[in-house]
């Protein structure tokens, strides 16, 4: 099986496009059955954050149709010219494709480079996908692997540690916006996985007052609880912004929720006192003209780019990567294997069974031999079949990790006529 994946991220695809095809958590479901659908997709994985929408599929044929049928649905959803959006796909296949991912689970493609959110992005992603019922040993496989090659970078390195979140970034830029957090009233609208972390940050940074909100009741009483915080629903937030000073949204709603009047109509109230809003939505939760109020200032996730564009790069990237290309090579020899075995299979079993039915004519040409002759014979005939067995099973392993291995392997299925089918990766 051939692994495939089409990706879109914030190094080659407009925020405006991007916004436009991320797919939120609750719709997730729905985007992976349409792509599992496709007969030539037979497991699949959508990995959608707040910078970069990625699928990853496993497929027996041409990958082809499996990137058309990717591209179709994506530009379907955010209504880009398909044209377009080939254009600004990256599509990579086989070691290509597992190197990828593992230096996204790494936190060497994000924006915040070494951020370690994008590990409970991807377990997200498979847990998704597995729940649809779209993945299998070779798709589900590569997430498992791709989360343990995290683990080793960041046990081996201090990747994590130089590494920078979206929301620390942002929280870092507020504080120093309005000269420390000890004073101030931060709102977080939002309880997802963005909203949690943004308001554990919150607290750490030792803010004066902390609110939560969220369209459901419990997920904001739940996640107000874990950080001292007062709970909030999501209507409510409006209200509290003539007393905020920090407003962080991050809600996965498919179109702002944060509306320019609601923002205005607090301000009227509160004369000059400044307001920081941290977009953390993707799309956007916040209306764009929210920043041009006056005492506001707007921070969304194109501006924490530029920002983190000019951070220096962690020391530790050249070692992470050389853990990354150690990985794929063991993991790329591994499923090599994978794929010989049903040959390998196959190959006993044919042999076996010739070795059965020539033991079985045999004794029927001997009646006069008793059951420990004939458990004798049928034992040297057994130690002949596995002797016999040996050099090409361990040839056939070896072979299957060569890059022409799948040219060796069919040479010796055929020599072997075995019948066992194909499987590439």
């Amino acid at each position: 099986m051939t692994i495939v994946n089409v990706g879109l991220s914030y190094r080659t695809t407009p925020a405006e496009i991007l916004e436009r095809i991320v797919v939120p958590s609750t719709q997730l479901d729905d985007v992976v059955a349409r792509l599992h659908a496709v007969p030539a997709v037979d497991e699949v994985v959508v990995l959608s954050t707040c910078n970069r929408v990625e699928v990853y599929a496993g497929t027996q044929g041409p990958i082809e149709p499996v990137t058309r049928a990717v591209a179709d649905l994506l530009a379907a959803r955010g209504r880009v010219p398909i044209g377009e959006l080939v254009g600004l796909a990256r599509v990579r296949a086989g070691a290509a494709a597992v190197e990828h991912l593992f230096s996204v689970a790494c936190g060497l493609d994000s924006m915040a480079v070494g951020e370690d959110q994008i590990v409970a992005q991807i377990k997200a992603a498979a847990r998704a996908a597995a729940e649809a019922g779209s993945t299998g040993p070779v798709v589900g496989g590569l997430m498992d692997a791709a989360l343990r090659v995290s683990k080793r970078a960041r046990t081996e390195t201090t990747i994590s540690t130089t590494g920078i979140s979206l929301a620390r970034a942002g929280i870092d830029l507020a504080d120093a916006h309005l000269g420390g957090l000890a004073a101030r009233h931060a709102v977080v609208l939002g309880t997802g996985a963005v909203g949690r972390l943004a308001a554990r940050l919150l607290r750490e940074a030792g803010v004066g007052q902390l609110s939560v909100a969220s369209r459901s009741e419990a997920g904001a009483v739940r996640l107000a609880s874990a950080v001292h915080a007062r709970p909030l629903q999501a209507v409510d937030v409006p209200g509290t912004l003539a007393d905020s000073d920090l407003l962080i949204t991050a809600t996965g709603c498919v179109v702002p929720v944060v509306l320019a009047e609601q923002v205005r109509a607090a301000r009227e109230r509160v004369g000059d006192r400044p307001l920081f809003v941290l977009d953390l939505g993707m799309p956007p939760d916040v209306e764009p003209t929210v920043g041009r109020l006056a005492g506001v200032t707007l921070v969304d996730i194109k501006a924490l780019g530029r920002l983190l564009a000019d951070r220096e790069v962690p020391d530790e990237i050249p070692r992470v990567r050389a853990i990354v290309a150690a990985e794929v090579v063991s993991y790329i020899d591994r499923l090599n294997e994978a794929a010989a075995a049903p040959f390998i299979g196959a190959m006993h079993s044919h042999i076996r069974q010739l070795a059965e039915a020539e033991l079985l004519r045999m004794h029927g040409r001997l009646p006069g031999l008793d059951e420990r002759q004939r458990a004798e014979t049928a034992a040297t005939v057994y130690r002949v079949v596995r002797k016999f067995l040996h050099q090409p099973t361990v040839r056939a392993k070896q072979l299957s990790t060569d890059p022409a291995g799948s040219i060796y392997l069919e040479a010796l299925r055929q020599l072997f006529d075995t019948g066992a089918s194909e499987a590439t990766t």
